[in-house]
């Protein structure tokens, strides 16, 4: 079991890792990440109305946007607000299986769920983070499994 908490599947950041990045700025989680063959490929300033957001892919120098990746992040700000949140979205199973274990391990509760858009949303907490899941349906490697990661406070603001 403890393999499975200190390593991730397929691609380089444990849900330790990505928790603590939720909480590092724009420039920290960039320096941090792109060392790790994560590739930026795309920015969103952010608007009066919308949290700005830096979106990377996993070992993918030359991707661009509308190409095929195996693992995004999309790192959410707001300088305004003070916010910021992280979310990773991948189609393997076996890392969605490694990230729920992390969960536990690293005891996350899990609070009342909903679907949204056909997927199913769990979200977890534990002190002061939430982490929210979305499961797909009819899982086929055609849909996503995402972890969104951020402090309660910041949770709030980014799904506003």
């Amino acid at each position: 079991m403890a393999f499975l908490t200190s390593m991730a599947v397929g691609q380089n950041l444990t849900v330790r890792q990505l928790l603590n990045l939720s909480k590092k700025s724009l420039g920290e989680v960039e320096q941090d990440i792109t060392s790790n063959n994560w590739c930026f490929f795309q920015g969103v300033d952010e608007t009066e109305e919308t949290f700005g957001n830096a979106k990377l892919v996993y070992d993918r120098p030359k991707f661009k946007k509308g190409d095929v990746g195996q693992y995004f992040i999309t790192y959410y700000y707001s300088q305004d607000d003070l916010a910021n949140a992280l979310d990773i979205s991948f189609r393997n199973k076996q890392v969605y299986d490694s990230y729920m274990s992390q969960l536990d391990t690293l005891k996350f509760k899990l609070k009342p769920s909903k679907t949204v858009s056909g997927n199913i949303i769990k979200v977890f907490r534990h002190g002061g983070f939430i982490a929210e899941v979305t499961y797909p349906p009819n899982f086929d490697k055609s849909n996503s499994f995402k972890f969104l990661f951020a402090r309660k406070s910041n949770y709030k603001k980014i799904r506003r």
